[in-house]
């Protein structure tokens, strides 16, 4: 009894002493002032745009202005009693975000000093689901529309994103008459940038995103984004639905390659891909023969398992090492160095001209981006079972290369009809890594890889 009533005083002691503590410290603060930019201006004219809520303030100068390499501060209000590590006069160079530290008695706050040149640019265009293919140079945009998909060109919506504060007209949302070259005029401040946009009716396309839905938009969004980046990157490319495949209603005469990237429940077994995959089993008898003729493959995710339906990988040997299906896991693990697997022969065709990471392996390939949501959907093959012989054993059971993994095979290349790697041969990519579609906004930088990988598998397979 006597220690329960030492241990309840000594606890009431400490408890009043936090007590005291904590108002002793509260009374000692000053927060009565506050830490806001009233007004900030560079060289006598380019007036900050402040944005308290982002603590941001953004300074425009024209189009052509190259000297932000030394600016000179020449107008600089913040609340009153508050003190700034910047004051009038200061010449700084902003070629990179420079920050203003605010104090006001104990309050502190920083603000982004922002010094972007007014830029119109065009950086997305989709018309009716079909993504456009922009070049900057010439300020056209090319859309590849298949002829029988029944998109009205008189009438058709398109949606635009441009650069930072430009706005386009007409707006993103309206509909034009694209018969015809349609013009988009974007500007911002002194930027003014006129864009064309050019229609091409395709009938035989040289390459196919191949899909359940009957159209792009009605795909899932892992899927679409992947579609959208064939069509608005390689020439005379289009989508097709496995029952237009089927069908006969799109010809294959010209085509060159056949783009087949499926994010979906994962399959443990070949048998569960083919009772599940209906639509893409349907058009199996078109899609041999294509392969039998010359044609190539990209497959991804799951459609990896349609390298067995098509003969080019025996029935027994796929994947070992699948899972996923969910809406993004893994986001929170990509942190400043990103998720990356490692390429067997970085010489390989496949990996020339790709971004690398400071410090990083020579063959460390990098997809992804901070702050980028994955799918983290994988079908792959493990090095256990069967696969305890690592990269040989895989290359044994499954008459294929090895090109890039992690203790694993995530990405490997199977051969044509004509028994060599390289023209009209398989490429499939079973790495998670392989993503398309952030949910998530992050910064492209690593992720142009993906762009640069299917155009380098383009070349590969097709010349």
């Amino acid at each position: 009894m006597k220690i329960q009533h030492y241990i309840i005083c000594l606890c009431t002691f400490l408890a009043l002493g936090f007590v005291s503590c904590s108002e002793d410290n509260t009374g000692s603060i000053d927060v009565s002032g506050s830490c806001l930019v009233e007004q900030f201006q560079l060289n006598g004219q380019y007036e900050g745009i402040i944005n308290t809520e982002k603590r941001l303030v953004k300074v425009k100068v024209p189009e052509t202005f190259d000297r932000k390499s030394d600016m000179e501060i020449t107008a600089l209000r913040i609340s009153e009693g508050a003190q700034s590590n910047l004051k009038v006069g200061d010449h700084l160079n902003f070629d990179g975000d420079r920050s203003l530290h605010i104090m006001n008695g104990d309050l502190v706050m920083d603000y982004q000093i922002a010094v972007r040149n007014d830029e119109a640019l065009l950086t997305l265009f989709i018309l009716e689901g079909v993504k456009g293919a922009i070049n900057q140079q010439d300020k056209t945009v090319t859309v590849s529309v298949m002829a029988n998909s029944g998109i009205d060109l008189t009438n058709a919506t398109f949606e635009v994103e441009c650069s930072e504060d430009a706005t386009c007209s007409p707006a993103s949302g309206t509909k034009g008459n694209f018969t015809e070259p349609f013009q988009l005029t974007l500007n911002d401040n002194t930027a003014t940038n006129v864009y064309t946009v050019y229609v091409t009716l395709i009938d035989e396309p040289v390459a196919l995103f191949v899909g359940e839905a009957e159209n792009i938009e009605l795909l899932n969004d892992e899927e679409k984004a992947a579609a959208k980046w064939l069509t608005g990157n390689i020439t005379s490319a289009a989508y097709a639905s496995w029952s237009d495949v089927a069908s006969g209603n799109i010809s294959l005469n010209k085509c060159k390659l056949i783009f087949y990237h499926r994010h979906c429940p994962s399959f443990g077994n070949y048998n569960g891909f083919a009772e599940a995959e209906t639509g893409a089993m349907t058009a199996l008898a078109r899609m041999k023969e294509f392969w039998q003729n010359g044609g190539a493959f990209v497959l991804g995710r799951s459609a990896v398992n349609y390298a067995i339906a098509l003969g080019a990988m025996p029935e027994d040997a796929y994947p070992n090492n699948v899972w996923g299906g969910g809406g993004g896991e893994g986001s929170d693990l990509m942190g400043d160095d990103p998720w990356h697997f490692y390429a067997y022969d970085i010489t390989h065709p496949l990996w020339n001209g790709l971004k690398t990471y400071p410090g990083a392996p020579d063959n460390a390939v990098y997809t992804l981006d901070k702050d980028y949501t994955i799918c983290n959907t994988t079908s792959q093959y493990g090095f256990w079972d069967t696969y305890g012989g690592g990269k040989d054993a895989f290359e044994a059971k499954t008459g294929g290369r090895a090109l890039g993994g992690d203790n694993s095979v995530s990405s490997w290349e199977l051969k044509g009809a004509s028994g060599e790697f390289g023209h009209g041969g398989v490429i499939c990519f079973g790495s998670g890594l392989f993503d398309w579609n952030s949910p998530t906004p992050y910064t492209s930088n690593y992720h142009d890889n993906m762009g640069k990988i299917m155009l380098n598998a383009f070349d590969y397979l097709t010349k």
